[in-house]
């Protein structure tokens, strides 16, 4: 499945390590949502970097046909700001497939 993402910036220009970081975990994202429609998905990668002090935002935001997903996450470095903003992305992305699947109603 091919995920489509934009990504937006404000205050700065992503690098070749932020944009090599991007398409890892881009690529993973997309390993988690196979079962989804393509064309009803769709990622928005919003990087901010604050204008006096040296942190930066990291905001995900991702469409799904039956739920949005939103991670933000803030830090000192824009390399690890995304990446934590992914994980949490990713944990979001888990629940929502248990919830979707019913497994909380799965006898064992």
């Amino acid at each position: 499945m091919k995920l489509n993402w934009n990504l937006m910036t404000k205050g700065m220009r992503p690098h070749g390590q932020l944009r090599k970081k991007l398409d890892e975990k881009i690529n993973k994202l997309e390993t988690h949502l196979e079962h989804f429609p393509a064309d009803a998905t769709s990622l928005q990668v919003n990087l901010e970097r604050h204008p006096r002090k040296e942190s930066f935002v990291a905001a995900l935001t991702l469409q799904l046909p039956s739920n949005t997903l939103r991670a933000e996450k803030s830090g000192s470095d824009a390399v690890t700001t995304f990446d934590l903003a992914t994980k949490t992305l990713l944990r979001e992305i888990s629940v929502l497939k248990s919830t979707l699947r019913h497994e909380s109603q799965w006898s064992r």
